[in-house]
């Protein structure tokens, strides 16, 4: 990136996540440079920021680029005091790079890290080096190599799971032999369980994931989780989380589960049960309730590749919004994903909503309607048809809430000739 004591990067990645200390803070520390740091992530000041402080750079998630790009003009932009743009912790949709570059009129450079890497593996060059469509760069800090099932390394262009080396890379989980037993093959080579192909350059190309971890817009769940919280409901007897692919988090989490036999638990209320357990970026956005869960070959449960299994279960059969607080609700989510039609049994967040969008729906819904709904009522509520109840139902208390209010304005005699009785006591009070 030919960083140097010039360069002033504006970080809005949290400081508990390794993207920002490394990428942003130590990285332009130990290079001579300035780091300016934003109190939190918002589209509308990141370019208040821009304008006033001037940064060379900035480094972030997929989701907070689509944020940027959602809320930026082409011809205000074009000219900002950027160098380039950076984009890490998962796959960079190739519609926001492109979109960004025309933007800001500077090359975005779209890099691969973990935190067991202590951030960076591999990154793209800055031009006049060529950056690559679909790739994720060259070696940027430790070794990669591509090894197969049995733990050989192989030749170029050909398919196994991304290996890294050096210094820079973990020794290992503490306290965790198990883990550790299986992280590693020969000579210190680190399985990042990602599976992908370097071509005849060293370009390294991701093409899926081996491990189970689940990688939802750079923040890893562990799905076993998601089946311990499941499980604790007694209706649930058997429960399995796993990814499922998602166009701005990259993976978002969806969990199949069987059901006791006389149970009237559903969808919606196994949501509502995770909500009081698991953190809301945790919570999945599908859970299907089967008869029957699918193996693998030897008759385990296996999470990787169950969303291509259950795909037609997946799906869902479009309901028409019928009243104004759902056809409010659908337009809205229609306009923010910029995708039609939005039914009534549609998940904001598994047609492709994350959680900055999702402050776009509910501020919406706010300025039309002068309300104050928190953003967190759309983990709450994901569905159209959920979100219109959850609208109906705090618009009745507004009504209730100013009949009061106004009532208390009136006159005893004023609210005896309203109420069309004599002087209120007992129950009428």
């Amino acid at each position: 990136l030919q960083l140097s004591d010039e360069d002033a990067c504006l970080n809005i990645m949290p400081l508990f996540h390794i993207h920002g200390l490394i990428a942003c803070i130590l990285a332009s520390l130990c290079s001579g440079g300035k780091t300016i740091c934003s109190p939190s992530f918002d589209a509308g000041s990141f370019f208040n920021i821009l304008s006033k402080l001037k940064p060379s750079w900035y480094s972030a998630v997929p989701t907070m680029h689509q944020a940027i790009l959602g809320d930026g003009d082409v011809n205000q932009n074009k000219n900002s005091s950027l160098r380039f743009i950076r984009s890490s912790s998962a796959a960079l949709p190739p519609t926001i790079m492109s979109g960004l570059e025309a933007l800001f009129g500077v090359p975005v450079i779209e890099s691969y890290g973990m935190t067991e890497a202590t951030h960076q593996m591999a990154s793209n060059p800055l031009p006049p080096l060529e950056r690559k469509p679909g790739s994720v760069g060259i070696a940027a800090g430790p070794e990669i190599a591509i090894f197969n099932d049995t733990g050989d390394r192989i030749e170029e262009g050909q398919t196994g799971e991304v290996c890294i080396r050096g210094i820079n890379v973990t020794r290992g989980y503490e306290n965790n032999p198990e883990a550790n037993t299986g992280a590693f093959f020969a000579d210190g080579w680190f399985r990042t369980g990602d599976q992908g192909y370097l071509d005849e350059e060293g370009y390294l190309f991701l093409t899926g994931r081996l491990k189970e971890m689940i990688n939802r817009g750079g923040e890893n769940i562990a799905p076993r989780e998601i089946d311990e919280a499941l499980l604790d409901h007694p209706d649930v007897n058997q429960a399995v989380g796993f990814a499922v692919p998602h166009e701005s988090l990259g993976e978002d989490i969806a969990a199949a589960v069987i059901l006791e036999a006389e149970s009237k638990e559903d969808e919606a209320s196994l949501h509502t049960f995770l909500i009081e357990k698991l953190a809301d970026f945790k919570v999945p956005s599908r859970i299907l309730i089967l008869d029957a869960i699918p193996n693998g070959p030897t008759g385990k449960l296996q999470r990787i590749g169950l969303a291509d299994k259950l795909a037609d279960k997946l799906q869902i059969t479009f309901e028409a919004p019928q009243t104004e607080s759902e056809n409010l609700v659908c337009s809205i989510i229609e306009e923010v994903l910029d995708r039609k039609p939005v039914g009534l049994a549609d998940n904001f967040f598994y047609l492709g909503g994350d959680s900055l969008r999702a402050a776009q729906v509910i501020n919406r819904i706010n300025t039309k309607l002068s309300l104050s709904l928190p953003v967190v009522n759309l983990f709450h509520f994901p569905t159209c048809r959920q979100l219109a109840e959850n609208l109906e139902s705090v618009l009745k208390d507004q009504e209730l809430d100013e009949l009061a209010k106004a009532m208390e304005q009136l006159s005893e005699e004023e609210r005896n000739q309203l109420l069309g009785e004599g002087p209120l006591s007992g129950d009428n009070q």
